[in-house]
């Protein structure tokens, strides 16, 4: 019996900044649309073995089992999003939290191929030749990239709005690969703001609500340790309060994981928890003194550590 292929090792996926509401507008950039999901890195053996990494080196295989089936003829490192669609074929990262739902794989990086190592050449060098690839599996997908010399980077804007997208990403045309980097070489730019949260305790629900999750207690990281940054209650379904009933229950402890205080009608009847989980929330602003306003939660994040959530600069 022939022996399988070795799968190409994890990879950590390159990070893109922030362009600070300012999108590069010069033609030293390419363009590509933000998609609402999780990060992946695809390795693909040359017998079409495939595995998945999180941009945290969590093996993703077995949860998205479908997205390993047979689906390129050559070895391959990929990077990409797995995404869930709703009805009208929109990324809705609240999908991503019901294991039912099929996914797909947005591929928008190609790092390695056949025994080529990629992650030295330019972007759009690597862009071209991720377009000659043919997956044939119809849950992989190569998603578009726009040079700055074919298409205006506000029309680009205005047709991810209209289609319901999380925003752009702006790609220096001529950048290299840095694994595990945060580099302004890549910079998002997207239409609402989230953040990566800790859960570190949860009050009761009263109303409708009672006998379940009312609110979460919310941290994030900086250089004194873990520190609460806010609520969240709303964005719930019944089945997320469900769900997350039965995660939280066994990191329950007696007392809070923060360097700094709750206020004292925050932590009235707090079940207190151990910080092992990462969710994310979209919210408005944060205050001056660093709290979280006018927060909805969007779901659990298995892809990234507790000790990644970094308070916002």
């Amino acid at each position: 019996m022939a022996e399988r292929s070795a799968v190409p090792d994890p990879v950590e996926p390159m990070l893109a900044g922030s362009d600070g509401g300012t999108l590069p507008d010069t033609a030293a950039w390419s363009y590509e649309f933000k998609w609402d999901g999780y990060r992946a890195i695809m390795r693909v053996a040359a017998d079409g073995t495939t595995q998945l990494n999180s941009r945290n080196l969590n093996d993703l295989t077995l949860r998205y089992a479908e997205l390993t089936e047979p689906g390129l003829d050559t070895a391959a490192v990929i990077d990409g999003e797995i995404v869930a669609l709703d009805r009208d074929g929109v990324p809705d990262f609240s999908l991503l939290q019901n294991k039912a739902v099929k996914v797909r794989y947005f591929a928008f990086d190609l790092l390695r191929i056949g025994d080529r190592d990629l992650m030295d050449e330019p972007y759009r060098r690597r862009r071209e030749l991720l377009a000659e690839l043919n997956p044939r599996s119809p849950r992989i997908s190569i998603t578009p990239y726009y040079d700055h010399a074919d298409v205006e980077p506000e029309e680009l804007l205005q047709i991810a709005a209209a289609s319901r997208l999380e925003g752009l990403v702006a790609k220096a045309s001529a950048s290299r690969y840095h694994p595990g980097r945060r580099s302004l070489e890549w910079l998002k730019h997207p239409f609402i703001h989230t953040q990566e949260v800790v859960l570190a305790g949860w009050r009761p629900g009263q109303g409708r609500r009672d006998g379940t999750i009312g609110a979460l207690l919310l941290g994030a990281h900086d250089d004194t340790g873990l520190k609460y940054i806010g609520d969240v209650g709303t964005g719930f379904t019944d089945q997320a309060l469900r769900d997350l009933q039965r995660e939280l229950e066994p990191l329950e402890q007696k007392q809070p994981p923060f360097v700094n205080a709750v206020p004292r009608d925050r932590a009235r009847r707090v079940h207190w928890l151990r910080p092992e989980l990462v969710g994310e929330v979209e919210y408005r602003k944060f205050t001056v003194d660093g709290m979280l306003r006018h927060s909805s939660w969007r779901g659990l994040r298995p892809d990234r550590r507790p000790e990644e959530v970094r308070c916002p600069d």
